[in-house]
């Protein structure tokens, strides 16, 4: 371990560290810049999805079965392509701020020198409107927005009052298509394996001879692939439904919660944090390191070897002994690579128990160099195991070292 060209103690970045900062402008819905990329990965998958249903996997199945999965897969495409629009462009701002303000207006920069919060007594200091209870300025979207629950990366808007329940059919209805598409994509794979000719009974196979020739794009723009492109296609667009599956039904699962216990994304998340508040002030308490200076515990303390109590940036109480600083190494006799030589100045880097080795009043007076010795660290929050370091095998102008029993 390597205690002289490294510091124990870590920086952490300040609580009141720079953020990004919003943007100069409002936006107005999920449609103005700046744009978010999960928005683009979110309509891409919508549209293979579409792709893969329709064009490749309902045309395998047989005719009676071929006309329900269409209606049934397009009526929930039709109705997730209404709301997810509709949750993406309405402006979800408060009534105040839609009236008064001019989106092209950029928006002052908030000053904490002035104000401690954005909205002090329901009255916004950036949007300068009054506004409800339970709005929130959306750093995003640099406006207050009404009901506020979440801003949505994947809609590129926030969720509020006026457009919650577009997103919650949004997430009801996707997750709705890709069971839907699930149950065609087993029945696809089953039949497979199976008797592949239950596949193919669209009236273009019969031009097609060849059992390792597959039509894909029916009944409008066929288009002849081999088996291993099926396969391909499908194991992909089983894995990316099985992911959207597992998000959506994730998403939707405790937006119900919500429901229930009748409270907002915001509500809870901001409950979660008052609940860690008090188990992190105990966890300071506990992540301490405990150090005992057994001369100063019998004999009179000198100032240079008071304890100290320093706080460290990482939420720990480091306790620390003062130490006289060593003269010279080469007042030292021989010191072997185990000891440990510590200055007044090196012992506020260290986070471990220091022990001064027979550190007395006639010691002290002569002005000898001190051999320090560590001998017992204990985290007791973290249980790690306790280290030990050799006594020191001989220092000139020290006491003896005790001889071995």
């Amino acid at each position: 371990m390597d205690l002289w060209g490294r510091s124990w103690r870590r920086v952490v970045p300040e609580a009141g560290g720079k953020r990004p900062s919003p943007p100069n402008r409002s936006r107005v819905n999920g449609w103005s810049r700046p744009l978010h990329s999960f928005q683009a990965v979110a309509w891409v998958t919508v549209l293979v999805m579409a792709v893969a249903s329709f064009g490749i996997f309902i045309p395998f199945l047989p005719r009676d079965w071929k006309d329900v999965a269409y209606g049934v897969t397009g009526g929930l495409f039709l109705l997730h392509l209404s709301v997810h629009l509709l949750a993406v462009s309405i402006d979800p701002a408060e009534p105040n701020v839609r009236r008064k303000k001019n989106y092209s207006e950029p928006v002052p920069t908030f000053d904490r020198s002035k104000h401690a919060h954005v909205i002090q007594d329901q009255y916004c200091h950036l949007c300068e409107v009054t506004v409800s209870p339970k709005a929130k300025h959306c750093s995003a979207c640099n406006k207050c927005v009404s009901g506020f629950d979440h801003h949505c990366k994947w809609l590129n808007n926030c969720v509020g009052g006026r457009n919650y329940w577009y997103f919650f059919l949004s997430v009801a209805s996707a997750l709705a298509g890709l069971l839907c598409l699930t149950a065609v994509l087993l029945y696809v794979s089953i039949q497979f394996f199976i008797d592949p000719a239950e596949l193919r009974t669209h009236p273009c196979y019969k031009k097609v001879s060849d059992k390792n020739t597959w039509l894909l794009f029916l009944p409008l723009f066929p288009v002849k692939v081999k088996t291993p492109v099926v396969l391909g296609i499908g194991v992909l667009v089983l894995l990316l439904d099985v992911i959207g599956l597992l998000l959506l039904g994730h998403l939707l699962v405790f937006h119900l919660y919500l429901m229930v216990k009748k409270l907002s994304t915001f509500d809870y998340m901001t409950q979660g944090r008052q609940q860690l508040t008090p188990r992190a002030a105990a966890e300071k308490e506990e992540l301490s390191v405990q150090t005992r200076l057994p001369q100063c515990a019998d004999r009179g303390q000198s100032p240079s070897t008071q304890r100290r109590v320093v706080h460290s940036p990482e939420s720990f109480d480091v306790c620390e002994c003062g130490l006289p600083a060593l003269r010279n190494s080469n007042d030292f006799g021989r010191v072997t690579s185990k000891e440990l030589l510590l200055s007044d100045t090196l012992s506020h880097q260290l986070s471990s128990t220091v022990f001064p080795e027979n550190l007395g009043p006639t010691t002290q007076a002569e002005g000898a160099p001190v051999a320090v010795q560590v001998l017992r660290c204990e985290l007791r929050h973290h249980h790690h195991q306790p280290w030990e370091r050799p006594v020191t095998e001989g220092v000139r102008g020290s006491a003896a070292r005790p001889e071995a029993a």
